[in-house]
């Protein structure tokens, strides 16, 4: 999960757009990383997209992002992956 958080910093600084291979790639590791929690409901659209606006809109989770613009990255990068693979 820290290697994931720092990869999605680093990815959200670098200026790739969110529907980018690379950031396609980090959501879909982001993905695969929510399916093994225990306890989690899955990976489906309406999950992953929650959990996206849930980083934006609560500043305690949008810290592990490199704060709101980091986890508005993430959320847009999720709702791509989402939409096309969930």
């Amino acid at each position: 999960a820290s290697a994931l958080g720092r990869d999605w910093i680093a990815a959200a600084g670098s200026g790739i757009a969110p529907d980018s291979d690379e950031a396609q790639e980090l959501a879909r590791r982001h993905v695969e990383w929510l399916a093994g929690i225990p306890g989690t409901p899955g990976a489906n659209r309406e999950y992953v997209t929650g959990l996206g606006e849930m980083y934006v809109a609560d500043p305690r989770f949008a810290a592990n992002y490199g704060g709101e613009e980091g986890a508005t990255f993430v959320r847009d990068a999720l709702r791509v992956y989402a939409e096309a693979h969930l």
